[in-house]
């Protein structure tokens, strides 16, 4: 039987068995038979004896570490790590140095005195290595303990000559086995970010030790945030509201991170080798072409077609790896979700499965003019030290209507899939209490010809920490044994779509459904009424008016930017909802144009909002429903649109500017989203000039002077749309 010491960082060392005796070989192998104790020494310097198995490390050598509390922290393990991954490899040079020197050699003292002990310092001094750092030390040990070989900058050759940069992550027991990857800027170091020298290597590597030894410990926690922030700040700040006209009012405050936001996982947003490693995995997370060590400014094209085109050739790369079984499947969340479809419509060769956790297919209507604003500038994303001259920001701007050449599958910047070819085994996952991707993600599911899909609608606090939980992670694996293992398992069993039922305050309930939309939905509309009712009723308003506000007004960094407000009378029974909310205005202003901002909400018996999203989430201040559009852009496709949600044509031809005071129809979707809104309680429906999250870029254009108006009435019935669920069975 062969067995592994570590990972392969330590060759050269002796080890003996009843029946086998030798050195590690280059791989750090040995050789044993079944219930045989194996010794290991450098020469007469005896490191420990143990039961001969698969995989050792040095917590073998050290009862207290491998009893109820597995711990790589003990000294004499940490000790004994430093020492030998320092050698690394043991030749005559190294044999002679310790044999001189091992009657004073003790690795049973405190790592600080153990560093500084003259015996250990010089045994090295002689053999012109160094004592290995302690975190590094610890990282290895602990990864070896779980089965994981990691390799580092590993280059994935392109067809256009570059290559790509991946961290790989690999069983140490030899064998194929299927591969989990992603693509992305974040960078692949752990949490995410880059490393550019060895300050900063020194800093990640205490992060991951950290991360895992001392998770509970406040310090800890600061120092995982601001590791964590340093690279995602910038990310999370582009989404927010753009500096007003006027410097001296609605002043931004900086950015800086939430005091619940710490990361819960060792990679952010990407498969986390300690979650599918051990279970028969190999991960990969990779780096786009012009992030990181690999920069060349001009490479980087955020979900451009080139892109899309790196990511199959590393899927197809991986497929072929002597360590592969020849099936892919990608996981990620976010970013990471959104190139998983810009590669699966492709159809790269070896790729099975994806699960794309919160993630949009088309980069128009879902990610850049969501509603025809340019709600989400997300240029920060960029992570080119140096600002590129032309970028996927000015690009935008340059390219404010959608068109095949810079929106479609092979736009060189902010590509789209075309959904309707993926085909694989899929996964989606949605979130109801989030800004952006939710409405992606549900599209995905619908909108895709698999005929293999699974969806979860999960009402999370930001998928960075929930997409971790092992009840999730458990589901996520039994989806990929099924299309990547080939394994018999009921993951396809029962019903298709698992959905949380928000109550309030972050509780909930799950209802299990066949389909989504979930078959039996009912639409029930609440019509407006000019003295600020909305009314559940069959009958719409007899008596017909309009509520104007001043859209003269520009975000703010919190709170609302007001317009019309309507409340409904007390609900006569529980509502049970899930889907889409969509409203239908019929609107009028001063201007040419205006930002239409939908909220709605709900009251309880104290009039005091129900907050639905949980405690901890980072969109805590999320109304139930939410969803915002220009009027200018209200012509609809009429072959995507369904009936509870509009899908606008976008393009230059269907651009429709206001005329002044003359009312048009307009409808307005929202983001997914489930709740249960209880007798008794009230629904609150926002009509705003502005919003404080999502804020148009040429806001200005339209603004000057203007007033907005919503119109009521039988000629003009505006309403909001609520989707409905049968009675549970």
């Amino acid at each position: 039987m062969k067995g592994i010491f570590l990972d392969g960082c330590v060759s050269g060392l002796d080890y003996v068995t009843d029946t086998h005796e030798g050195v590690l070989d280059s791989q750090g192998r040995f050789e044993y038979e079944e219930n045989e104790t194996i010794t290991f020494s450098i020469g007469n310097l005896v490191l420990g004896s143990v039961l001969a198995k698969v995989y050792i490390t040095p917590l073998d050598f050290v009862a207290e570490s491998v009893g109820r509390h597995v711990t790589v922290s003990h000294y004499q393990v940490v000790n004994t790590a430093r020492f030998l991954i320092g050698l690394g490899q043991i030749g005559d040079a190294e044999q002679k140095a310790v044999e001189q020197a091992r009657y004073a050699v003790n690795f049973v003292q405190e790592t600080e005195s153990f560093e500084k002990d003259p015996a250990i310092k010089g045994i090295f001094e002689s053999v012109g290595k160094e004592l290995a750092g302690a975190a590094v030390a610890k990282n290895i040990v602990r990864r070896c303990a779980f089965g994981i070989r990691k390799e580092r900058d590993v280059k994935i050759p392109t067809a256009g000559g570059g290559y790509v940069l991946a961290d790989i992550y690999r069983p140490l027991k030899e064998g194929k086995y299927p591969v989990v990857m992603c693509m992305g800027v974040f960078g692949k170091e752990f949490i995410n970010g880059f490393v550019d020298d060895a300050q900063a290597e020194a800093l990640r590597q205490e992060v991951e030790d950290r991360f895992y030894d001392d998770y509970a410990n406040t310090d800890t926690k600061h120092l995982l945030q601001g590791i964590f922030f340093e690279r995602m700040g910038p990310c999370f700040g582009s989404a927010l509201p753009l500096p007003n006209p006027d410097p001296d009012e609605h002043v931004q405050p900086p950015m800086g991170p939430p005091p619940c936001l710490v990361p819960v996982s060792e990679a952010f947003e990407q498969p986390c080798a300690m979650d599918w490693v051990p279970y028969g995995y190999v991960v990969i997370n990779i780096e786009e072409q012009g992030t990181g060590k690999n920069m060349n400014v001009d490479l980087f094209r955020q979900f451009g077609s080139g892109n899309a085109k790196d990511y199959c050739d590393a899927i197809e790369w991986a497929a072929d790896q002597p360590w592969s079984s020849g099936n892919v499947g990608l996981f990620g969340a976010s970013y990471y979700a959104m190139t998983q479809y810009l590669a699966a419509q492709r159809k790269p060769r070896g790729l099975k499965a994806l699960i794309p956790i919160m993630g949009d297919y088309d980069s128009y209507r879902d990610y850049v003019y969501s509603g025809g604003g340019l709600f989400n500038r997300a240029d920060n994303m960029d992570p080119c030290r140096a600002p590129q001259d032309y970028n996927f920001m000015k690009k935008a701007l340059d390219e404010p209507f959608w068109n095949e050449e810079t929106y479609g599958p092979e736009g060189e910047y902010v590509s789209s899939c075309d959904i309707s070819k993926i085909d694989l085994p899929i996964f989606p996952c949605v979130e109801p209490d989030a800004s952006l991707h939710g409405k992606g993600s549900s599209e995905a599911y619908i909108n895709c010809t698999s005929k293999n899909k699974k969806l979860m609608v999960i009402n999370g606090c930001g998928i960075h920490f929930w997409m971790y939980k092992p009840e999730y992670l458990q589901k996520f694996r039994a989806f990929f044994d099924k299309w990547l293992k080939g394994v018999d398992n009921d993951i396809m069993d029962g019903p298709a779509v698992d959905i949380q039922m928000r109550t309030g305050e972050g509780s909930y309930y799950w209802r299990h459904e066949a389909d989504w939309p979930v078959p039996g939905t009912e639409y029930k509309k609440f019509y407006l009424s000019a003295d600020g009712g909305l009314t559940l009723n069959t009958q719409p308003p007899e008596a017909g008016s309009c509520v104007t506000y001043n859209a003269d007004v520009y975000h703010k960094a919190a709170g609302r930017v007001a317009g019309a407000t309507f409340i409904s009378a007390p609900l006569e029974k529980d509502l049970e909802l899930a889907g889409y909310i969509k409203a239908g205005l019929y609107v009028s202003s001063t201007t040419n144009d205006m930002e239409i901002h939908m909220k709605v909400r709900v009251l309880d018996e104290n009039d005091q909002e129900v907050i639905y999203p949980a405690r901890t989430s980072m969109e805590r201040g999320l109304p139930l429903g939410f969803g915002a559009m220009k009027a200018s852009h209200r012509v609809q496709d009429e072959k995507r649109t369904r009936s509870y949600l509009p899908v606008y044509k976008h393009t230059k031809e269907a651009y429709a500017p206001l005329t002044p005071d003359v009312p048009v129809y307009c409808e307005i979707g929202t983001f997914p989203t489930t709740g249960v809104i209880k007798k008794g309680w009230k629904l609150r429906l926002d009509i705003d000039p502005a919003g404080s999250r999502w804020v148009d870029y040429n806001e200005e254009k339209y603004r000057k002077n203007s007033k907005n108006t919503i119109h009521t009435g039988p000629e003009m019935l505006s309403y909001v749309q609520l989707p409905v669920l049968p009675p549970r069975k």
